[in-house]
């Protein structure tokens, strides 16, 4: 299974902190440095119909897997439990991650 830890501007489902939020007139969004959104995005939309689980970091499972992996650099990608990458996405590294997953995801 691969496993994304990432804070993503999605909003999925039902946030009671995020409604209270909105309507107090707190902004909800974070912004990611550099372009990785759009290079895990990328990365993501080359395995075709493989599943994905996304984590938002600051839940109890995003949490422990920091805290399991002994990181705190975003996004962490994991495969099958182990840890593939963790921190920004430069070229190398997104070449790296679209060979590791290609091969899992066939």
């Amino acid at each position: 299974m691969i496993e994304v830890v990432a804070f993503l501007p999605v909003e999925v489902g039902v946030c009671k902190a995020c409604d209270l939020a909105r309507v107090a007139g707190v902004k909800t969004t974070v912004r990611l440095e550099g372009d990785d959104i759009a290079r895990l995005i990328a990365i993501l939309s080359t395995l075709g119909d493989a599943q994905v689980r996304i984590t938002n970091p600051m839940s109890l499972r995003g949490l422990y897997l920091m805290l399991r992996h002994r990181t705190g650099r975003l996004p962490l990608v994991l495969l099958n439990g182990k840890l593939l990458h963790s921190g920004p996405i430069d070229a190398e590294a997104e070449e790296r991650l679209i060979k590791a997953l290609s091969a899992e995801a066939q």
